[in-house]
C-alpha cells in the first residue's frame, strides 16, 4: 500500500510545538510520512493558535491557501481557535475534520477514518472507546521521543490555567489547570537526553500550576529538582511563568543549580496597577519589580524577558508611561511586546472606552523602539567575556557567501560565531566580540 503523505502547521506557543510533535509521532508510527511540499500533501494537518484577532485570521487564511494548492488533500484543524470554532472552520472549502483540545491524541483515528484505511500497516492505534474522546478536565494522552530540527527539546508538563484575565481566551480554549503525571514528565526527559538532547525545556499554560491534582508533594518546583538529577541533563528551562508562581523555592534552586537556565520569561502585560486590576491579573507593578529585584539579588547572570500588551481598554497615556518607567528599571533582555485584540468570551471584550488602533499602533512601535534599546544595553555588558552556547543551526547564507553557526546561552542570549566545524547540539565557548542589537556575534574558542 502507498504511504500516505502528511505535511504539518503549528502556530502559537511552544504547548502547540510539542503538541505537534506529539501528533507527528503518532501518525509516522500508523505509517505516515511527512512531507513539506503543499502539493503533494494527502492529510494536512494544522495546529492553531487564537490568542489574538491576527492568529485566527492567519489559521484561516492557512487553510484556504492550503486548499488552493492541493484540493485533494484532507485538512483536520486542531488547537486553540479551533475548541471555540468548530461550526466556523467546517464552513471553510476544503476542511475535513476538527479535533478539539483534548482530542489531539485520537489524531490517527480520524485521519484513517477519512482515508478508510484498513491495512494494519495504518490501524495499529485504532481502538479508542468513544468516551474518551471528550472531556473538558481530560489530559490528551501525548508524548514525545524527539524533536527534528531543534537542539533542545520540549516537554509538555500541564494544560490549563486557573487565572481568569480579563483579555485572555485560554481558560475558556484550554479548561483549567491540570498535571501530567511525575513519572511520565521524568521519563519522557530521560528518553530525550538518551536520544542526544541536552537541554529539557518545561512547556504548559501556567506552568507555575503544575502539581494540581497530584497531592501536596508534588510542584513545579520538586519537578525540577527531581529533573535536574537526570543522568546527561546540562540544562532546564522554563518556558514562560505567572509572576506569581514565582516560588523562594524555584529560585532557591535555580541560584544553585548550573544545570538550571537564569532565564524566566515572567508576563507583565504592564505596569500601571490599575490596568492590571482591570486586567484581572493577580499582582501590581510593585511586586513584580521586588519578584525581579530578588532574582537578580540570587540568581548570577539572570536575564528577564516577558510580554507586554499595549492599548487595553481605559489606558491612558498616564498609564502606558508607567509601563515604560517600570521596564526601563528592569531593562529586560527581551519584550514580547503586542498590541490588545478583543477576543469573543472575556470580559474585556465587552469593555467600553477602547483605545484608537492609530495610539495603540502608536505606544506599540515606541515600545519595541525602547525595548530594542534595553536589550542592545543588556548585551553590552556581553562584550569581550565568554558565553557558553547550545549550538542550535548553521546558515549558509548563499546570496552573500556567509556561513555561520548560531546558538542561545543558559540566560537566552542569541549568539552567532564563525567556525570551521561544530556540531549542531553540541556545546561551544564564543568570547564575543560585537553587539549587533539583538544578538551578538564573536569566536570560536578552541
Amino acid at each position: 500500500m502507498k504511504l500516505k503523505k502528511v505535511k504539518f502547521q503549528t502556530l502559537g506557543c511552544r504547548v502547540n510545538q510539542y503538541e505537534t510533535q506529539a501528533m507527528r509521532e503518532k501518525l509516522f508510527k500508523s505509517g505516515f510520512v511527512e512531507t513539506k511540499n503543499l502539493d503533494e500533501a494527502d492529510l494536512f494537518v494544522l495546529n492553531t493558535c487564537t490568542v489574538t484577532a491576527e492568529s485566527d485570521r492567519k489559521s484561516r487564511y492557512l487553510i484556504r491557501k492550503m486548499h488552493r494548492v492541493n484540493p485533494e488533500t484532507k485538512i483536520i484543524v486542531t488547537g486553540c481557535y479551533a475548541e471555540r470554532n468548530v461550526e466556523e472552520i467546517l464552513e471553510i472549502e476544503g476542511v475535513t475534520e476538527v479535533l478539539r483540545q483534548n482530542e489531539k491524541d485520537l489524531i490517527v483515528e480520524k485521519a484513517l477514518l477519512h482515508f478508510d484505511i484498513e491495512n494494519s500497516e495504518f490501524s495499529q492505534c485504532r481502538g479508542q472507546e468513544e468516551d474518551k474522546m471528550h472531556g473538558r478536565d481530560r489530559y490528551s494522552d501525548l508524548s514525545v521521543s524527539s524533536f527534528e530540527g531543534r537542539a533542545r527539546a520540549f516537554v509538555k508538563i500541564q494544560d490549563g490555567c486557573n487565572h481568569a484575565c480579563a483579555f485572555c481566551k485560554v481558560v475558556i480554549v484550554r479548561g483549567r489547570a491540570r498535571s501530567r503525571r511525575f513519572d511520565e514528565v521524568v521519563e519522557e526527559a530521560e528518553t530525550l537526553v538518551r536520544a542526544g538532547f541536552k537541554e529539557v525545556v518545561l512547556a504548559g499554560i501556567q506552568l507555575g500550576a503544575y502539581g494540581d491534582g497530584l497531592g501536596d508533594s508534588e510542584s513545579l518546583a520538586s519537578l525540577c529538582r527531581r529533573l535536574l538529577e537526570v543522568s546527561g541533563l546540562e540544562r532546564l528551562r522554563l518556558s514562560s511563568i505567572e509572576p506569581t508562581d514565582v516560588s523562594d523555592e524555584l529560585i532557591q534552586l535555580m541560584a544553585e543549580s548550573p544545570k538550571f537556565c537564569p532565564h524566566l520569561h515572567i508576563a507583565l502585560q504592564s505596569g500601571d496597577a490599575e490596568v492590571l486590576k482591570n486586567m484581572n491579573r493577580r499582582y501590581g507593578p510593585k511586586f513584580y519589580k521586588e519578584l525581579v529585584h530578588k532574582i537578580n539579588r540570587k540568581v548570577d547572570f539572570f536575564a528577564l524577558t516577558c510580554d507586554v500588551m499595549t492599548g487595553f481598554p481605559g489606558e491612558t497615556q498616564e498609564q502606558f508611561q508607567n509601563t515604560i518607567e517600570l521596564l526601563n528599571e528592569l531593562k529586560p533582555l527581551k519584550i514580547h511586546a503586542f498590541p490588545y485584540s478583543p477576543r469573543e468570551g472575556t470580559r474585556a471584550a465587552r469593555m467600553e472606552d477602547t483605545i484608537e488602533h492609530s495610539e495603540a499602533d502608536r505606544r506599540i512601535k515606541f515600545l519595541q523602539a525602547e525595548g530594542r534599546g534595553w536589550q542592545s544595553e543588556y548585551l553590552d555588558g556581553t562584550i569581550n567575556t565568554r558565553l557558553h552556547v547550545l549550538v542550535e543551526e548553521k546558515v549558509d547564507r548563499k546570496e552573500t557567501g556567509e556561513v555561520f553557526y548560531r546558538g542561545r546561552t543558559p540566560n537566552y542570549i542569541l549568539v552567532e560565531f564563525n567556525a570551521e566545524d561544530v556540531n549542531v547540539g553540541e556545546f561551544a565557548w564564543v568570547e564575543v566580540k560585537e553587539n549587533r542589537k539583538d544578538r551578538v556575534f564573536g569566536e570560536l574558542v578552541s
